[in-house]
């Protein structure tokens, strides 16, 4: 398990309901959990050119999940640094997916005409491989590279990767509601084309029920039962989206 889940049904409850997680409002620092600002990257002698840019469009731009990621962690050790960007023509929805922990996890795809804030995770070779570790375990991700414009929202000067920028997407599909996708709305984003929902409408839409705690029920027994959040996935799986991208390619 690349992570441990808290015993405590409430500290459980917390993360699946607060899946993608609290962000900074612009680009940050991570050092040994802790957030400092993206200023003092020169100070630790942190150089970009040398680290992978991997686009956070979930949780991985959060500072408490990068924690539970990085905290203890050898690779954590060297400071991450976490640029917030407009990512063009891109949106960030719902995949057709439960996550271990409970959430309904999160799905980059191709939106023509929409911005999106996500973040650029830059990291080590190291952290890299960590974060492999986090995320392609069990087949519900991939790893790859998309052509795509971004701008930093700090106008900072960050490196361009000449072969693309690099991504996890979902293997599972996109949740499917009235046969259209559903973005995150803890996601900013300009000239949304799609509805939007919070992460308690997703787990109420997925679990069948709206009623708090049916719902809360529900969503214990998703993190306590493989076979029961198995079930879950195989259901939204049959009724997903393609998760089609024009420029995207895996990494083997």
């Amino acid at each position: 398990m690349p992570w441990e889940l808290p015993r405590d049904q409430s500290a459980r409850l917390r993360i699946a309901k607060g899946y993608p997680f609290e962000a900074p409002k612009s680009s940050y620092l991570f050092v040994d959990g802790k957030v400092e600002p993206f200023s003092d990257t020169e100070k630790y002698g942190v150089s970009l050119s040398k680290r992978k840019a991997v686009i956070a469009h979930g949780s991985n731009r959060a500072p408490e999940q990068l924690k539970r990621k990085f905290f203890r962690h050898i690779s954590g050790q060297d400071p991450i640094p976490v640029t917030a960007i407009w990512l063009n023509d891109h949106d960030v929805v719902y995949s057709a997916h439960v996550a271990r922990y409970g959430s309904i996890a999160a799905e980059l795809i191709y939106s023509p005409g929409t911005e999106v804030q996500v973040f650029l995770t830059w990291l080590t070779e190291a952290q890299l491989e960590r974060m492999h570790a986090t995320e392609l375990p069990g087949g519900s991700y991939s790893y790859g590279h998309i052509k795509s414009t971004w701008v930093s929202a700090d106008r900072l000067d960050l490196p361009i990767d000449s072969i693309g920028t690099a991504v996890y997407r979902s293997s599972t599909g996109i949740l499917n509601y009235n046969n259209n996708p559903v973005a995150i709305s803890a996601l900013p984003a300009r000239n949304r084309l799609l509805a939007d929902w919070s992460q308690e409408q997703a787990l109420s839409y997925v679990h069948g029920t709206s009623d708090l705690k049916n719902l809360d029920q529900a969503i214990l027994r998703s993190i306590d039962s493989n076979s029961y959040r198995n079930q879950l996935t195989d259901k939204l799986k049959e009724q997903s989206l393609d998760v089609f991208h024009p420029t995207y390619a895996i990494v083997e």
